[in-house]
């Protein structure tokens, strides 16, 4: 090994090769010098003379190129890349690459109409009593009121001298008016009033001088018969004397007082219905009111005012008439 250096020594050592070997250590050192000088550099051409510019590319990551004395990194591990200067944080904003206003002000409205349709949800969460769907109701319809409607069928009509209850024809009243005169509303007799409470009789006034026989109740009493009582079944028969005149005979029977229900008032005064001319007898004859009895809430249905007084005097009426025949 030895003998080889010696032998290269002795070569490059020769005169012949002596200004190969000498332009071949001036590269060696210019090499060196030039390796270390540009490393050292501090200010490189192509970072000094830059300006900061801003790239954006539209619903992708903005990249900003800049210069700087200091060398910045544009990765999150940059150490590898760069020469020298210190590392940054990404995740702070680069010196001079504010947003655009447009962007700022984009941001900041999307923001409000984002605030304002939140806030807008909230208050729509809440649902007001306006808005709230009424609830149904549960409660069933209400029925109509319904009033008890009674219907009183009676006959009435002349009895002739030596005739029969069996042979006698009388005339059929069938669902009675209020006030209807009897025999007529120019000769009247009776005019009927309704029927007391529960439809247990039909009453009439006596309007006329007739003589009463019968099982008929007479009201107040029998020596002052302004009303007469009859059930149904019952008859009463009336005798009027004409001025003059030979007496005549009238029978009246009740046959039947029915009950039925009716929807509203305007059905119960329509069932029962009212006659004018017997209102009008009444009138004349000063007997509108009566004063043993008046009308309740049901129409056409009559009651004692004080019930202890009247039916005494009505029970006394009555047996006083019964013993009088």
């Amino acid at each position: 090994m030895s003998e080889f250096l010696k032998s290269v020594k002795a070569d490059l050592t020769d005169r012949r090769l002596l200004p190969v070997v000498a332009t071949v250590g001036v590269c060696l050192l210019a090499a060196v010098a030039y390796a270390v000088m540009g490393g050292s550099s501090s200010k490189p051409s192509t970072a000094v003379s830059a300006s900061v510019t801003s790239v954006t590319h539209t619903g992708g990551i903005v990249v900003s190129a800049t210069t700087s004395e200091k060398a910045v990194a544009e990765t999150t591990n940059g150490v590898s890349e760069q020469r020298s200067g210190t590392a940054r944080n990404p995740f702070a904003p680069i010196p001079g690459t504010t947003p655009p206003a447009t962007s700022a002000s984009t941001g900041s409205s999307s923001s409000g109409s984002g605030s304002s349709t939140s806030s807008s949800g909230s208050g729509s969460s809440t649902p007001t009593e306006e808005t709230k769907a009424p609830e149904e109701s549960t409660k069933p319809p209400a029925k109509p009121k319904t009033r008890t409607v009674y219907h009183v069928a009676i006959e009435f009509g002349l009895f002739p001298a030596g005739a029969t209850p069996e042979t006698v024809v009388l005339t059929p009243y069938e669902n009675l008016r209020l006030l209807t005169a009897l025999p007529t509303a120019k000769q009247p007799l009776i005019v009927f009033r309704g029927v007391t409470s529960g439809g247990k009789a039909a009453t009439f006034s006596i309007v006329g001088e007739a003589i009463l026989h019968g099982v008929g109740t007479c009201l107040p009493s029998a020596s002052q018969c302004q009303a007469l009582d009859l059930k149904p079944g019952q008859s009463e028969m009336l005798e009027y004397l004409p001025p003059g005149g030979e007496p005549i005979n009238y029978e009246l029977r009740v046959v039947n007082i029915a009950a039925s229900k009716a929807a509203a008032k305007a059905s119960a005064a329509k069932a029962w219905g009212e006659s004018r001319a017997g209102a009008e007898v009444l009138r004349r004859a000063g007997l509108e009111a009566l004063p043993f009895l008046r009308y309740s809430s049901q129409r056409g249905v009559l009651v004692f005012p004080r019930r202890g007084a009247f039916s005494a005097r009505a029970h006394k009426a009555h047996a006083s008439h019964r013993r009088s025949r």
